[in-house]
């Protein structure tokens, strides 16, 4: 659909195979925030061609923002015979947002534009592709904030783990204490610049308390979404999101208060006992914000 924009947070970006045909249409009904097809690590070298012809014709056909759903792909790496390639194929498709993996410098998100431009142009594509950068190194962690403001279609950040870890030559610990400098340093950048900030997966499908406590403890941290890999994982997250009826009775009330008190021309003023002021009811309206993503409230209602 030209010029759609997603009209909701993101919280979760869901990885498909490209080349895992079945999955296309049945990916809708688990209703993640942006599905991501992923042409990198899921498909084989003797496959990239044709997955990417399969994927092209595909999203053509189908339009998944009508589902309110945004899609990504996960093209390969800009040092790779393939990365031109997969540009022109999103460009020509309904993809609204490419995933660029392992990005270092702030010269690689400029040749990924010269070439998103160049076949814009070619066909006459109207919106422009968005970026969401994957920071899988110590060298682009090191540089992020510079990469991520170097242009204007980027919409956010993710950790990779896996080849983060690699590169750091550390070894994977349960309480994953070696990726927190990582975590809070992508945090930063994106809260400095306004960005989505998007956390690694949790690779064991089936352990959902492990999974819990990981997307609680990043929250905490001020990652906004999780990358997954399984449909129950959009679940969790949402579960965790979502706000309580209390939440959201209490968030309304104050916000309202806080409206009666700025007519008013009062500064602080006195909520159920306490003395509130703006940052205290900033957090109540990003409550009522992801209120709205689970049409808990709309947006007239406070």
């Amino acid at each position: 659909m030209k010029n759609w924009k997603i009209n909701r947070s993101r919280r979760h970006m869901l990885f498909v195979p490209a080349d895992k045909p079945a999955m296309y249409r049945d990916v809708v009904f688990y209703k993640p925030d942006t599905i991501m097809f992923d042409l990198e690590d899921a498909v084989s070298y003797s496959e990239k061609d044709s997955t990417r012809i399969l994927l092209r014709e595909i999203l053509t056909d189908m339009d998944y923002n009508k589902y309110n759903i945004e899609t990504c792909v996960r093209v390969n790496g800009i040092d790779t015979e393939w990365f031109e390639k997969d540009i022109e194929a999103c460009v020509q498709s309904n993809v609204n947002m490419i995933r660029l993996p392992k990005v270092e410098k702030v010269s690689d998100i400029d040749y990924a534009v010269k070439t998103l431009e160049t076949y814009e142009k070619k066909y006459n594509r109207e919106d422009k592709v968005l970026l969401f950068l994957a920071f899988e190194s110590a060298l682009g962690i090191l540089n992020a904030f510079e990469i991520a403001k170097s242009s204007e279609r980027i919409q956010g950040i993710a950790l990779g783990g896996f080849d983060y870890l690699l590169d750091l030559k550390g070894d994977k610990t349960i309480e994953r204490t070696e990726l927190l400098y990582a975590r809070q340093h992508l945090v930063h950048v994106a809260r400095a610049l306004k960005l989505d900030v998007f956390d690694v997966v949790y690779s064991n499908v089936n352990d959902k308390d492990g999974f819990v406590k990981e997307f609680k403890f990043v929250k905490s941290l001020g990652f906004n979404g999780k990358s997954v890999i399984h449909p129950n994982q959009i679940r969790y997250i949402n579960e965790i999101l979502k706000p309580t009826p209390d939440q959201v009775e209490y968030a309304l009330e104050m916000v309202k208060a806080f409206n009666k008190s700025v007519e008013d021309g009062v500064g602080v003023f006195l909520f159920r006992g306490t003395m509130v002021d703006k940052p205290v009811v900033e957090k109540q309206i990003e409550i009522l914000k992801l209120a709205e993503d689970f049409d808990l409230v709309k947006k007239g209602d406070y």
